[in-house]
């Protein structure tokens, strides 16, 4: 048991008597199952998109790509206000304050319906100088422009989902999202089918499909969602799964108080969003210029290697929900041994998809294309790529025990930069003046992947992150 809280802690905060292992791990992976689970199905969603829009030609599957890091910028206002309603809800938790924890999340719904009709607005608007920016090319501009104002047509309902999902899971209620997210998927995985190649009667719209699918799919998750923490389970007994809910009938009002809490713990992690996704926007920029095959090629590799990253995300949303409650519940030791275990499951969840993927990579990039270029081009990078994973798997479960903390400014912080500063130069470097093309683009990624581990976990180990209020 030392070895999870370490000397370090023993000697600032004494010896804490703390549960067996065995009964970490099955707590751990009792919530961190079910959020792996839904991350890999929706990583498996993405992958099956990509799959189907694949079909439609190199075009269309390399102006599905060119969208991807500008649509998940749009997202960067609800992943800050994510990390606060996770911090701030599991916190109320631990302390068993249901009534604050019900009021943080009536008012980040309020926040979500605000920001998310902005960012839609924007995001129409600016659709056409935005995908320019991101080097779409005359032969991808117009699939693109369809494709990312389709999707971004619903922000105001993803962003809504995505924060009742992180209030859900921030009390350890993991099992909803899953099932929530589990039909909307499917819904999305069969309009695809309908919609893209044409099936059941429907039209054959090619990318345009692929979006109305995706669409409707959040739409439904959104619902559904609302449904979730609108809705008493057992209306005559309060029971865990009912600890989250909220009524028309509460306050609705925005609360000054609540907010400038909110804000205070989601401004540096939207931030932190902020210049992460303007660092991944900037290398795919780089990416994006070496041409269109070279495009679809990477569209590809990051499909195959997300698998891997959203198994490791379901981990580090269970370790940032249970280092928060620890903290509420006064027990440090244990939020530090949650976090701890949490790397060794990600790292070894790691190992095992790195060797799939290694083994698999050639029949992994037959399934999104049948162009033998493409093909030798995606398999003989991911023999190198796949091997990210290892840094990244530690890294982003570390990031997540330390957002659990509230400690977002220093994750924020070591984001710029990693992501805005590091890896952009590092790819430059790589493709070009080094001359590794897509190659160097990855092995950017990994030195960064690696540096930002070292830093959090430097930080992880020197416990500054237990005294912080939220």
């Amino acid at each position: 048991m030392r070895i999870l809280i370490s000397k370090r802690f023993i000697n600032k905060y004494g010896e804490e008597e703390l549960p067996k292992t065995s009964k970490l791990l099955a707590r751990l992976l009792k919530i961190s199952i079910p959020a792996a689970l839904e991350t890999l199905l929706i990583g498996i969603v993405g992958v099956v998109d990509t799959m189907m829009v694949g079909g439609c030609g190199t075009e269309a599957l390399a102006s599905v790509a060119i969208c991807q890091q500008p649509i998940f910028l749009t997202l960067a206002l609800t992943m800050g206000l994510m990390a606060g309603v996770t911090a701030i809800v599991s916190r109320r938790k631990g302390e068993g304050d249901r009534q604050a924890a019900n009021s943080c999340v009536r008012q980040v719904i309020i926040l979500s319906i605000i920001c998310g009709l902005l960012m839609t607005l924007l995001s129409m608007v600016l659709a056409r100088p935005i995908l320019l920016l991101a080097q779409a090319k005359e032969d991808t501009l117009d699939l693109a422009m369809v494709y990312f104002r389709i999707v971004s047509s619903v922000l105001v309902l993803n962003y809504v989902r995505l924060s009742i999902c992180a209030s859900l899971r921030a009390v350890g209620n993991t099992n909803m999202t899953f099932i929530t997210n589990i039909v909307a998927n499917v819904v999305n995985i069969f309009l695809n089918y309908c919609l893209i190649g044409g099936n059941f009667g429907f039209p054959a719209l090619g990318v345009k499909g692929a979006a109305i699918a995706t669409a409707i799919g959040n739409s439904i998750s959104c619902f559904i969602a609302v449904f979730v923490v609108f809705v008493r389970i057992n209306r005559k007994k309060e029971t865990n799964i009912d600890f989250i809910k909220v009524s028309f009938k509460d306050n609705w009002h925005l609360d000054k108080t609540l907010v400038k809490n909110l804000v205070t713990v989601s401004t540096p992690a939207f931030i932190e969003q902020l210049f992460m996704r303007l660092g991944f926007f900037v290398i795919s920029i780089i990416v994006n210029s070496l041409g269109t095959m070279v495009v679809a090629m990477n569209a590809i590799i990051s499909g195959v290697i997300s698998l891997a990253f959203n198994i490791t995300d379901g981990f580090a949303m269970g370790c940032s929900s249970l280092v928060g409650m620890s903290l509420g519940e006064k027990k440090k030791g244990q939020a530090l041994a949650f976090a701890r275990l949490s790397q060794v499951c990600s790292f070894s969840l790691g190992c095992i998809m790195i060797a799939l993927i290694y083994i698999f990579r050639v029949q992994l990039s037959m399934l999104y294309s049948d162009d033998p270029e493409i093909i030798e081009g995606a398999s003989t990078v991911l023999y190198f790529a796949v091997f990210v994973i290892y840094p990244q798997s530690l890294q982003w479960v570390t990031t997540g025990a330390l957002r659990g903390a509230g400690d977002v400014k220093f994750t924020a912080t070591t984001a710029m930069l990693s992501v805005t500063i590091i890896r952009p130069l590092l790819s430059f470097l790589f493709c070009y003046p080094f001359g590794l093309g897509l190659l160097g683009s990855w092995i950017g990624m990994f030195i960064d992947q690696t540096i930002r581990f070292q830093i959090n976990n430097h930080r992880l180990t020197h416990l500054k992150w237990m005294e912080i209020k939220v």
